[in-house]
């Protein structure tokens, strides 16, 4: 399995665009399995200790955890596709009225070895440690937020307020509402977790 699709019991503000590729799978994580099923489409694998999830739909694999548990169902989620050696993840209904546990899953992910991104309406957050290359349109906002530390030798290219090898610390406000200047745009650093969030304008 390449690519994982983890739909989290979080707020759509829109429905995502789904682009399945062969060999992805679709795996809602307790209450976010009814996102899935919005979609009018069936889930690989539900888990979680389904305490939001009321009906389970029929001939789909659920693996099922006790409601007193250390871990959030998210993190079950993002453990599963460690175990699976699934390269690529993308979590879909991330924000919602939980801030405790948006950001303690924002944490999970920010430790986690996957390739993670998410989407949440016209917002794309990446978790990047090396580099990315950002694609959206001229205008789009593009911020730079450290976790779990300062990011060191940052480096940009193709955003209006350019980054040369710089530090980026974690608690300051620099790297936040930078502009595309085309469609795409890069960003590297050579230490440190840094969260790309773009967004449409």
């Amino acid at each position: 399995m390449k690519r994982a699709w983890v739909f989290t019991n979080g707020e759509l503000s829109c429905a995502p665009k789904i682009k399945r590729q062969a060999g992805d799978i679709l795996i809602g994580v307790d209450g976010g399995t009814m996102h899935i099923l919005k979609l009018r489409l069936k889930p690989d694998l539900i888990i979680g200790d389904m305490d939001s999830l009321k009906k389970i739909p029929a001939g789909v694999k659920v693996i099922k955890y006790p409601k007193d548990k250390d871990l959030t169902d998210t993190e079950l989620a993002l453990n599963y596709c460690e175990k699976k050696k699934i390269k690529e993840v993308i979590v879909v209904g991330f924000l919602g009225r939980r801030l405790d546990h948006m950001i303690s899953n924002l944490m999970v992910m920010a430790k986690s070895k996957l390739k993670i991104k998410v989407i949440e309406g016209n917002q794309e957050l990446q978790i990047v440690r090396d580099t990315i290359t950002i694609t959206g349109e001229k205008g789009d906002l593009v911020s730079l937020v450290p976790l779990l530390g300062d990011c060191q030798k940052v480096t940009t290219k193709g955003l209006k307020w350019g980054l040369r090898g710089e530090t980026l610390q974690v608690g300051k406000g620099r790297g936040v509402s930078n502009v595309m200047m085309g469609k795409s745009a890069r960003v590297s650093l050579t230490k440190g977790c840094l969260l790309v969030v773009k967004t449409v304008v």
